[in-house]
Order: C-alpha cells, then sequence, then structure tokens
C-alpha cells in the first residue's frame, strides 16, 4: 500500500502553468447500507467510518450502489449523505448526481464539492434524446479545465457482453479531460495484479458456480477458467486511461480476500490522458464486513494546465 501526503495548491508557478490538488474517491457502502424491512439502518455507521480515514472527505465521490436512493424523492440520499459529508468539507457543498439506467438495478451516485467541482452540464441516462456515449455524465470545470464526470457499477450477473458494451461506451472518453470512479467487477492484467489461476475452484469452494462468468472465461486451450481482464485493459491501453492504482504502484485488492487470500483488484479510479495530472496520494482501505465487501479506495491528483 502507497500513501502519499499533500498540501493543497493552487496558484501559477513558474512558465505560467497553474497548479491544484483534486481529492478522489470510491466506496461501494453495500446497497448503500440498505436491508430489508430495516431501511438505510447502515448507512450513518458507514459514512463516520468514511471521515474517520478521510476527515475532510473527497472533493469528488463514487457510490457505486445507491440503492432505493431515488424511492424516497433523494431524502436519504440528501439529508443523510450529502448534508452529513457536506459539514465536514472545508468549502463548498456536495451536489448529487444520479445515473439510473434500463436494466440496471443499482444506481451509481457521484458527489462533487461544488466549491471545487463546477457542474456545466449534466447528462441524465434517463433522457431520451441523451446519446448512449454520454449517459450518465457530468461536464465540470474544475480549476478551470472542462471535465467529464462518471461514476460506474457494473454487473456481474449481466455477463460479460454486457461489460463489453460498458467498456466501449467509456472509448471516447479515455484521450480527454476525464474521470471515471466505482465498482467495475474486472480487474485488470497489469502485472502486479493478484489473480487466481484457476476461477472455477475459486467459486467452487465458495459455493458460487452461478456467478463463474461474472469474472472470468472459459481458456479451451488450458481448460481452466481465466480471469478476464480484456475489458479493463481496453480502457488502459487502447482507449487512454490511466489507472490511479497502476500509477501509484500498488495492486492491494479492493474486495475481502477470502481464507485463501483472493481477492481482486475492481473498485477503481481513472482519468482519461487528456488530464493533465500526477498521482499525490492512493490508499486502499478495508472497511468493517458488516459496511461492505468493498474497500474505500481514495487519493489525490495533483492537476497542472497551461495559462
Amino acid at each position: 500500500m502507497r500513501q502519499v501526503r499533500c498540501a493543497l495548491l493552487t496558484g501559477t508557478s513558474g512558465g505560467g502553468t497553474v497548479r491544484a490538488v483534486l481529492s478522489v474517491g470510491t466506496w461501494n457502502i453495500a446497497r448503500l447500507g440498505w436491508s430489508p424491512g430495516k431501511g438505510h439502518h447502515r448507512l450513518a455507521a458507514a459514512l463516520e467510518w468514511l471521515l474517520a480515514q478521510t476527515p475532510v472527505p473527497p472533493d469528488v465521490l463514487g457510490l457505486p450502489e445507491g440503492t432505493h436512493c431515488l424511492r424516497d424523492g433523494q431524502r436519504v440520499l440528501r439529508r443523510d449523505v450529502v448534508a452529513r459529508l457536506s459539514t465536514a468539507l472545508r468549502h463548498g457543498w456536495y451536489e448529487p448526481f444520479v445515473s439510473v439506467r434500463p436494466g440496471h438495478r443499482n444506481h451509481p451516485v457521484l458527489l462533487v464539492n461544488t466549491a471545487v467541482v463546477r457542474p456545466l452540464e449534466w447528462h441524465d441516462p434517463q433522457a431520451a434524446d441523451v446519446p448512449l456515449r454520454r449517459q450518465g455524465f457530468l461536464i465540470a470545470d474544475i480549476h478551470g479545465v472542462e471535465t467529464a464526470l462518471c461514476c460506474e457499477h457494473w454487473q456481474g450477473g449481466l455477463g460479460r457482453t454486457a461489460f463489453d458494451q460498458a467498456a466501449n461506451r467509456l472509448a471516447t472518453w479515455g484521450r480527454t479531460a476525464a474521470l471515471i470512479v466505482g465498482d467495475f467487477n474486472a480487474t485488470s492484467g497489469w502485472y502486479r495484479e493478484h489473480l487466481p489461476t484457476d476461477w472455477f475452484k475459486v467459486c467452487a469452494r465458495r459455493g458460487e458456480l452461478h456467478k463463474i462468468e461474472q469474472k472470468a472465461w472459459h481458456n479451451p486451450a488450458t481448460g481452466r477458467w481465466k480471469i478476464d481482464t480484456r475489458q479493463l485493459d481496453k480502457l488502459r491501453t487502447l482507449y487512454g486511461f490511466r489507472d490511479m492504482g497502476e500509477q501509484a504502484g500498488d495492486p492491494t485488492v479492493t474486495t475481502s480476500p477470502d481464507a485463501d487470500g483472493v481477492g481482486l483488484r475492481i473498485d477503481r479510479i481513472f482519468r482519461g490522458a487528456g488530464l493533465s495530472a500526477a498521482v499525490d496520494a492512493y490508499r486502499v482501505v478495508q472497511p468493517p464486513p458488516e459496511l461492505s465487501d468493498h474497500a474505500y479506495v481514495h487519493g489525490a491528483y495533483r492537476l497542472t494546465r497551461r495559462v
């Protein structure tokens, strides 16, 4: 695990370069703390735990599993999540953007601190005239740079074809100023990833053979089920995205490792190649299991632009 801390920088350096630090995070709070018959009863504890890790929460925060966050007119989202986290910000207030896509039961939530991230356009996935590639994207001004932001939740149950479609949807943003955070339910082929050699054995040991195709594909040449890295590898190579953990040199898994230490790094922060930024901090923190089986992933970018 690599962790680097830095002070917030804003201003002009030699050569007319503006520098600033942008903090970013993503955490899949399981069903946003919701359980049948109990409502969002785990949410308050989850938010307090998040604030214990980052007393000043990130400028951009993804909550990929916003279960039932629209049923009550966003009351829980705005009263319990936005209001609680916003009081911890040094400046500004969170504005939530919720993605609702046909066939998806989870609603990814993107929170942005409006003192740093100033919304310009919101491409609501429910709008009939929004092109597929722009669905769920916020266009915002971040320290003078027009940036596209999105929180993703790729659903394993939809199969690998849907994952290909999800990756292809992001393709045109890879060379732009963009930030993509969330739960991809997939990992990459970076040489330092912790990849089991036979996913069938892992699923059989867990009693979850019905989930085998969520993470792997059958290789007839070897007879084994190989972890499928093709979709995230498209993002990292063909499409031009930069993975924050990879840039930090940190392969720490983001799902709770099982008894044999098997876990995958599926919760990620990506930036498009068009966003001039260097990683100043990166950290993966595992929460108590009753809050989520996903780690809280957060860090900071040092942004630069010519003026």
